[in-house]
Formats: structure tokens, C-alpha cells, sequence
């Protein structure tokens, strides 16, 4: 079978590219704001948050317009994915909050609601490829 059922497209480079660079950028900035000790201002925290949410949403971008170029089962597949990956990290999300509030387990990061989230619709998508393709 090789790597032929899963094909990187230009979007796809899109969005590993601008989610890496978010990443990047913010473990960096994170890394340099502790490292100096130091708790920006209102503004200049909003002024260090563009570059994220600029990498943030160029990555959403190219991944609405590899969805939206697909036909057929390929646009299937990204749409299940997507909507198995919600299901699974709002089922995740909600499940710990009540464990949180019932046996007083410890507040959850966004961070990692966010790793789950993107770490389920990446395996529903290969699931759901190898299933399809």
C-alpha cells in the first residue's frame, strides 16, 4: 500500500507549517517571558499574541481550503474526521470536568484539551483514510 493514501497537498503544508510556527512561537515567547521573569502589560501581551494568532489562523485557512478543494470521499473523510475529533474531545472535556468537580481531581490546562483535540482528528483522519482509500 506505500504512502499513497496519504498524499501531502499544498494546504497541508499550510497548516503543518503555520501550527508549527504557533507552536514555536510560543514556546519561545513562553521560554523568554519566564526566563526574564517578566509579565508584560496588557498591551504589549496583546502585541506578543498577534504573531500567534496570525500563525493560528493562516493554518485554519489553508485547512478550510484543502477541505473545501476535495471532492467525494476525500471531503468525506476530512468532515468525519473533523467531526469524530469534536465528539471525542467534548465527550474527554466534559467527562473530566466532572471528575474535577466531583473527585476534586486537579484543573485541566487548555493546552491540553487542545493536544487531545488535535491528536484525535489526526488519528480519526488516518483511520478514516485507511477505511475509505
Amino acid at each position: 500500500m506505500g504512502m499513497n493514501w496519504f498524499r501531502w497537498r499544498p494546504a497541508n503544508r499550510g497548516f503543518v507549517a503555520g501550527m508549527a510556527g504557533y507552536v514555536l512561537y510560543v514556546a519561545v515567547v513562553s521560554v523568554a517571558l519566564g526566563s526574564l521573569n517578566y509579565q508584560p502589560p496588557l498591551l504589549v501581551g496583546c502585541l506578543l499574541a498577534l504573531p500567534a494568532i496570525t500563525l493560528a489562523g493562516y493554518a485554519l485557512v489553508s485547512q478550510y481550503r484543502f477541505v473545501a478543494s476535495r471532492e467525494g470521499v476525500e471531503r468525506h473523510v476530512q468532515v468525519e474526521s473533523a467531526a469524530l475529533a469534536f465528539l471525542s474531545t467534548m465527550l474527554g472535556v466534559m467527562t473530566y470536568a466532572l471528575l474535577e468537580s466531583f473527585a476534586e481531581l486537579p484543573a485541566l490546562s487548555l493546552w491540553s484539551v487542545w493536544a487531545f483535540g488535535m491528536v484525535s482528528w489526526g488519528a480519526a483522519s488516518v483511520t478514516l483514510r485507511r477505511k475509505y482509500g
